[in-house]
Order: C-alpha cells, then sequence, then structure tokens
C-alpha cells in the first residue's frame, strides 16, 4: 500500500470515529448526563466492533494495525468482535447508519 493511499484511509478512519460521537450533536443537553453512562459505552463499542469487523474482513489489516487506527487495545479490537458479530459490510453502511442517528 502506497504511502498516499494510507494516509487517506487512516484520515477517512479518523473521520469515522469522530462520528461515533454523534450523541453529541443530537442530545447535547443529555451528554453530561450521560457522560458514562452504559448505554454510551455499549454504542461506542458495538461501532468500533463493526468497523473492526470490516477492516479485517475487507482489508489486509491485523489486529494491532486496527488497533493503531482506532486508538485502542489490540486484545480489546479481539474481544469486541467476538462479542458483537459483524452486521455491516462496508464502512460506508457504518457511516449511512452513524448520520442516521437514530441508534443515538
Amino acid at each position: 500500500m502506497t504511502t498516499k493511499k494510507h494516509n487517506k484511509r487512516k484520515a477517512q478512519l479518523k473521520k469515522y470515529l469522530e462520528q461515533l460521537d454523534e450523541f453529541n450533536w443530537h442530545h447535547p443537553t443529555k451528554v453530561s448526563d450521560m457522560a458514562d453512562s452504559q448505554f454510551e459505552r455499549d454504542q461506542t463499542n458495538y461501532y468500533l466492533a463493526q468497523l473492526s469487523h470490516v477492516l479485517i474482513n475487507n482489508y489486509p489489516v491485523s489486529y494491532n494495525s486496527i488497533g493503531q487506527m482506532l486508538n485502542i487495545d489490540p486484545k480489546k479490537v479481539k474481544r469486541l468482535m467476538s462479542t458483537y458479530p459483524q452486521e455491516y459490510k462496508t464502512i460506508k453502511e457504518i457511516k449511512e447508519k452513524l448520520q442516521n442517528g437514530k441508534d443515538w
């Protein structure tokens, strides 16, 4: 993979990770009340697992690489993937779901 493609993919993943914080945009008054709520943690873990599944199945990357991209421990990547089954086939599907904001 060329450096240019790698940097572009890394920038896209960073953008998608920022969208995981979608709840803050849809419910700004509730954020302080739910800062460490179980619901919020579950949703974040769910989407991190979905991104991990898509990355491992669609791109030639390792658990360590996914951990670096998502800024989480590779052991957590494996744990999330075993906890949540894959429901999306592409990053685009995950992006569309996050843009809807219905889960948040």
